[in-house]
């Protein structure tokens, strides 16, 4: 059978069980287990994903009026702008979400990455050109002092790795540094324009796009880099990625690329494309919805079904249906 023919899940039996199964439940804690979180810029709604992979369903909204929403991997943190005021919430995993308050955080975030498992995430205003790591030890989040970007300019790639000591941060002009605790800053390329970058599982090796060169390049903790693969095509448009990450069994580079509609899937081992996933539509996205990893590509239209990436082993997309019907309560409310 063609690779291609592998890329959707549809599991039209499961899902048509889950969604009987669950028609007559009163509470979204008793639809099944969630997946993770959608935040919809349109109708200002952040929505539980319930289900497994491959046979999803998206729920009703646990907040409304939400007018940016950065959700950690598995739902335990949010970071939440509601009334033109930015917070941590937690609980959404329990769906009872209840804000916790921390002192210090920089203004006007708008990029929030988040490490694997959710324990920190670090958060970028491009006003004011800084960056800032919170920490999640327990019930309440610890901010560290923000850092001042403006020596470097404007930040284009972002990301921390597993154990949130490791920041990678790359500069239009002034290319890719990381930054680690305790440390002075560590140039690590020259790189004319990264656009993306993604640590490993273990946080040992480091990949970022140079869409420059058209290249990614790989970054070792031992101080050493190479290029990984090249990106360039004879017969096909300059790609445009949204996201990239690395698989949960560390086998496979993922680029998710709103230029040509598509997930490519490099082999780790032989720097080589394994398979090229196409999309129904171009990524707008690259969020991840728990830390095995799974990736949201998509959810602000309304008019398009949802994309899921599951990259925990073998990397396959499926959909989600992600309508409301139109006369329910959870739509009438977003729509206030």
């Amino acid at each position: 059978m063609s690779r291609r023919l592998n890329v959707y899940i549809y599991a039209p039996v499961a899902l048509l069980t889950l969604l009987a199964g669950t028609a007559n439940a009163q509470s979204a804690s008793l639809n099944g287990p969630i997946a993770g979180f959608v935040f919809n810029g349109t109708s200002k709604t952040v929505r539980p994903m319930l289900g497994i992979p491959g046979a999803t369903r998206i729920d009703v909204p646990v907040l409304s009026r939400v007018e940016a929403a950065s959700i950690a991997p598995g739902g335990k943190w949010a970071f939440i702008t509601r009334a033109r005021r930015s917070t941590f919430m937690h609980g959404l995993s329990d769906l009872a979400p209840t804000e916790s308050s921390v002192s210090g955080l920089i203004d006007a975030v708008d990029r929030v990455v988040w490490s694997r498992d959710g324990s920190f995430a670090v958060l970028y205003s491009s006003s004011g050109n800084q960056f800032q790591r919170v920490q999640f030890p327990g019930s309440l989040p610890v901010a560290d002092g923000p850092v001042d970007l403006s020596p470097w300019g404007q930040v284009t790639a972002l990301a921390v790795d597993p154990a949130g000591q490791q920041i990678a941060v790359g500069f239009a002009t002034q290319g890719l540094y990381l930054f680690t605790a305790g440390q002075s800053p560590a140039l690590l390329s020259s790189m004319a324009q990264p656009v993306a970058a993604a640590f490993d599982g273990t946080g040992h090796s480091l990949f970022a796009v140079d869409l420059a060169t058209q290249r990614i390049v790989q970054f070792q903790s031992t101080g050493g880099s190479a290029d990984f693969v090249s990106l360039a095509q004879t017969d096909g448009p300059t790609l445009q990625p949204a996201g990239l990450a690395v698989s949960g069994d560390g086998h496979y580079l993922l680029l998710a690329d709103s230029a040509t509609r598509s997930v490519l899937v490099y082999a780790t081992d032989s720097r080589s494309l394994a398979n090229t996933l196409p999309l129904s539509f171009a990524p707008s996205r690259f969020e991840a919805l728990s830390a095995d990893p799974v990736f949201l590509l998509n959810g602000n239209d309304p008019k398009e079904w949802l994309l899921v990436l599951d990259a925990r082993q073998v990397p396959v997309v499926y959909f989600v249906p992600a309508s409301l019907p139109a006369n329910s309560p959870a739509t009438a409310e977003a729509r206030q």
